[in-house]
C-alpha cells in the first residue's frame, strides 16, 4: 500500500527509479523507470545496484526488508542515509533490544532463539505468556503468543521458517495498549511526531484490525520522549522512524522500530490528521534537504481524525463488492479497498498480507468514525462472502479520549 508515495515523489518533480524484483505488491508503472532487480537485505546484487543508481541525488526504501541495501547504496555513493550499522541494527530485533538496553531502555525480558535448547533457557528465567517472533520479517509474520514452553517449541519449527535469518527471539507478554509511533528525526531531534492507537486480533497472532489517529494525541508528549531516546541510542540524524510499544499505565516499552514510514496507510492518514507529509519528508531527507522540515512536508489538514479498519475474515470469495454500495449512507467512510479477488480462499492470517480489505475514512467525531467503520468492514466481508471477524467496540470513554 505506498501508491501515495511514489504518486507524492513524482508530484515534488523527483524523477523516481524504482528497484523491485520480489515484491508481490507491484508498482513498476508508477516509477519513471523500473529495474526487475532484488533489492532485499542479504540477497541484492549492491554493485549492479550502485552502478544503476550512480547519478541519482538520493537513495531510500520503503521496505523492512530493503534497509540495509540502501544505506548501504547510499553510504558507497556519498549520498544521504541512516548508515548500514544502524539500518543493520533496525533489521534486527535482537539488536534493537541490545542496543536500546545498553542506551538504559526498558525492553522485555527476551532470548535470541537459534534452537529449542534457548527456548528452554527463556523459561528457566521467565516462566508464563510469552511472544515468539521472527528477528528479520515484517508485517507481523510469525509473531506469536504463547502459554507455555511446550507451545513454544512446537511453534518454534514456523516462526524459524518465516526468519530469512532462521533465527527467533522470545520475550515476554506485555499486558496494556499497543501503540505505532512515526517520527521526523532532524539533527538527532524529532521535530514531527505522530501516535496511532492500535488493535489487534486474528487469532494466536498479531495482526493489525485497526489503527486510530488523532490530530493531537493525549500520547504526544510521552512518544516524543521516547523517540528522542530511541534516535539518541542509534546516533541517529536525520531520518524517518517507527516505532511500536506497549503502554501499561505510564510505562512504555518498545517492542520494534524500523528506519522508514510505516506502512498500512500510515503516511496517508497521518497526513490527514496533521497536514505532514511522512512521504515528502522522506524524499526531502534522502536528498540531502533535511533542513526545510517539516515546515516543507506541510498539507493542508482534513479532520481532527482518522482511522483505518481491516478486514479479518475466512472463507471463500465470491465477489468483487463495488465501494459504493459498501460507503452508501456512511459519510465519514472514504475508501473502500479489497485485497482479494472472487474465487480465493481466505484463511485466518499469519501475517498483516493475510488480510483481506480494509476500510478508511475521517471526521471531527471518533466514536461516530469507528461506527461507520464496522459497519462498513461488515458490509464488506459479508458481500464477498466471508465470515468476519470484528472486534466488540470499545468503551465511549476510551474512544473518546483518543
Amino acid at each position: 500500500m505506498r501508491e501515495a508515495a511514489l504518486a507524492e515523489w513524482r508530484a515534488m518533480g523527483v524523477r523516481v527509479l524504482l528497484f523491485d524484483g520480489h515484491s508481490p505488491a507491484r508498482y513498476d508503472l508508477l516509477a519513471d523507470v523500473f529495474h526487475p532487480v532484488d533489492a532485499r537485505d542479504g540477497s541484492a546484487d549492491a554493485d549492479r545496484i550502485v552502478e544503476l543508481v550512480r547519478g541519482c541525488d538520493g537513495v531510500t526504501t520503503l521496505s523492512d526488508a530493503s534497509q540495509a541495501t540502501a544505506a548501504q547504496v547510499a553510504e558507497r555513493l556519498g549520498l544521504p542515509g541512516v548508515g548500514t550499522e544502524r539500518a543493520e541494527v533496525a533489521r534486527s530485533k535482537w539488536r534493537q533490544r541490545e542496543l536500546l538496553s545498553q542506551a538504559g531502555i526498558t525492553v522485555p525480558c527476551w532470548r535470541r532463539v537459534t534452537g529449542p535448547d534457548d527456548i528452554g533457557e527463556f523459561y528457566g528465567e521467565t516462566p508464563g505468556r510469552a511472544v515468539l517472533k521472527p528477528v528479520d520479517s515484517a508485517g507481523s509474520a510469525g509473531v506469536l503468543e504463547v502459554d507455555s514452553e511446550a507451545e513454544a517449541r512446537r511453534q518454534w519449527p514456523v516462526v524459524r521458517s518465516l526468519s530469512p535469518s532462521r533465527t527467533a527471539v522470545i520475550e515476554e507478554f506485555l499486558p496494556g495498549r499497543e501503540v505505532c509511533v512515526d517520527a521526523v528525526i532532524i539533527a538527532g531531534r524529532p521535530v514531527f511526531v505522530s501516535v496511532v492507537d492500535c488493535e489487534y486480533g486474528g487469532g494466536r497472532g498479531f495482526i493489525a484490525t485497526s489503527a486510530m489517529y488523532a490530530s493531537r494525541s493525549r500520547d504526544h508528549d510521552a512518544a516524543e520522549a521516547r523517540l528522542a531516546a530511541i534516535a539518541a541510542a542509534l546516533k541517529l540524524a536525520d531520518g524517518l522512524v517507527h516505532a511500536e510499544f506497549k503502554i501499561d499505565g505510564d510505562r512504555w516499552t518498545p517492542l520494534e522500530f524500523a528506519l522508514r514510514p510505516g506502512g498500512a496507510l500510515v503516511p496517508e492518514l497521518t497526513r490527514r490528521v496533521s497536514g505532514i507529509d511522512l512521504y515528502r519528508a522522506q524524499a526531502l531527507i534522502a536528498l540531502g534537504a533535511a533542513a526545510e522540515l517539516p515546515r516543507a512536508a506541510e498539507a493542508p489538514a482534513c479532520a481532527p481524525h482518522a482511522q483505518v479498519r481491516f478486514l479479518v475474515g475466512t472463507g471463500l470469495v465470491r465477489r468483487f463488492v463495488p465501494p459504493a454500495t459498501v460507503v452508501s449512507g456512511l459519510p465519514d467512510v472514504r475508501l473502500v479497498s479489497q485485497f482479494v479477488g472472487p474465487g480465493a480462499r481466505v484463511r485466518t492470517p499469519v501475517s498483516e498480507e493475510g488480510r483481506a480489505g480494509c476500510v478508511a475514512g475521517w471526521g471531527d467525531d471518533p466514536r461516530a468514525l469507528d461506527e461507520q467503520l464496522r459497519v462498513a468492514v461488515d458490509r464488506l466481508g459479508t458481500a464477498m462472502g466471508l465470515a468476519v471477524e470484528v472486534p466488540p467496540a470499545p468503551a465511549v470513554a476510551d474512544v473518546a479520549a483518543l
